[in-house]
């Protein structure tokens, strides 16, 4: 007993030693800090042996859902080309000489992303990394929007310059070179253009996870971004971008949407038969009695108020998405989002299947302004 206690004593003594050495260490300041100087070997092996550990073992219980959806991978991809293509690059991109001085270097994710598995990669993009400069997600309910990301990234490694363009930002028209206005301005009309990497020039989505916003109110739309702006609406794809929008450029930038060509949607990205149809016209005609839900057309039928969204023509995966948002109850932290809260919570999967198809099956008649609105313009470049 009293060798072991002297044994257990001199541990605990050598230990104390170190802990103090390495505290005096970092007391002298001897190890440089600055980034212009990589780490030592040691330190670099260390800390990435205890950063794979720990998202291994944080990501352990997580279980992906399908992401096979190319749906997901345009929604993802627009929010890489805005929201990490500035860090990590992309595909027929050039590199930021002040990235290339981070340390660490972000990686090109082209590669990086087959190091990690889907599992990881959703811990890794929603909670960020300490000490990387890697952030979190904006919005850190909203798992749906950070899968599209993960989705995107399992699609990426295969991509090539021009695939990744198509699903980034589509085919816009070429757009004229005004260096004048660019010296003036700069980029100060950034966020708007970003805009079409979802939404395209015309009002139509690029994916059917996104809301069309041709034919909107106004009202509504400004609505939408000031909720965004202000965080009252979770997004970690919207909120950055209506952060950075001032009172006039959400007004300019509403005007501009709700003023597009209301197109008809192209071919549903869903199948849905006669009868489903039939049992979501009638929810959104009679409501569900038993269920305490109203008419949905009641708030969104032709009498609607201009604060409330128009859903004729909606494709049904953005609208089955948004109902299982309200369940959740992250949208309930405005007025609006409360009372649709309540309502979505009363309605199954299947009726909101059900809604979601009688919505998307109306045909919406093709519209355009009596005077065309023009684009918004960044560096003189039209916003398509």
């Amino acid at each position: 007993m009293a060798v072991a206690g002297k044994t257990l004593l001199a541990g605990f003594g050598v230990a104390l030693v170190l802990a103090l050495a390495v505290l005096f260490f970092a007391w002298s300041g001897l190890y440089n800090v600055g980034a212009s100087q990589p780490h030592w070997a040691l330190t670099r092996w260390f800390l990435e042996f205890g950063l794979r550990r720990s998202v291994a073992t944080h990501s352990a219980s997580i279980t992906p859902p399908t992401l096979d959806d190319k749906n997901l991978v345009i929604l993802g991809a627009g929010h890489f080309d805005g929201g990490c293509a500035p860090c990590h690059g992309a595909p027929g991109g050039r590199s930021d000489p002040i990235v290339d001085r981070m340390l660490p270097e972000p990686p090109e994710l082209g590669r990086a992303a087959s190091n990690w598995s889907t599992e990881q990669l959703f811990w890794i993009v929603k909670h960020g990394l300490k000490f990387t400069g890697m952030p979190a997600w904006v919005a850190q309910q909203r798992d749906d929007e950070v899968w599209s990301v993960v989705a995107f990234l399992r699609a990426l490694p295969q991509m090539s310059a021009s695939q990744y363009r198509l699903f980034a930002i589509g085919n816009p028209e070429p757009r004229p070179n005004d260096g004048a206005e660019i010296a003036r301005n700069g980029m100060t009309m950034e966020a708007l253009t970003r805009c079409v990497r979802c939404h395209r020039g015309d009002g139509q989505p690029r994916s059917a996870l996104v809301p069309r916003l041709a034919g909107q109110s106004q009202a509504y739309v400004e609505r939408a971004l000031r909720e965004f702006a202000s965080g009252s609406r979770q997004s970690g794809i919207m909120e950055p971008i209506a952060v950075a929008l001032d009172g006039a450029a959400i007004t300019a930038l509403s005007a501009y949407y709700t003023g597009a060509p209301n197109l008809a949607p192209s071919a549903p990205p869903i199948a849905s038969n006669a009868d489903q149809i039939a049992r979501g016209k009638e929810i959104a005609t009679k409501g569900v009695a038993e269920s305490g839900v109203p008419p949905c057309l009641v708030c969104h039928g032709g009498n609607r108020a201009p604060s409330f969204p128009k859903l004729d023509g909606q494709y049904a995966p953005y609208i089955v998405g948004q109902i299982e948002i309200w369940k959740r109850g992250l949208r309930s932290k405005s007025g609006y989002g409360a009372i649709m809260g309540t309502i979505a919570s009363r309605l199954t999967d299947a009726q909101a299947l059900d809604v979601a198809a009688f919505f998307a099956s109306i045909e919406t008649p093709a519209e355009r302004p009596e005077r065309p609105i023009p684009p918004p313009r960044r560096g003189g470049r039209r916003a398509r």
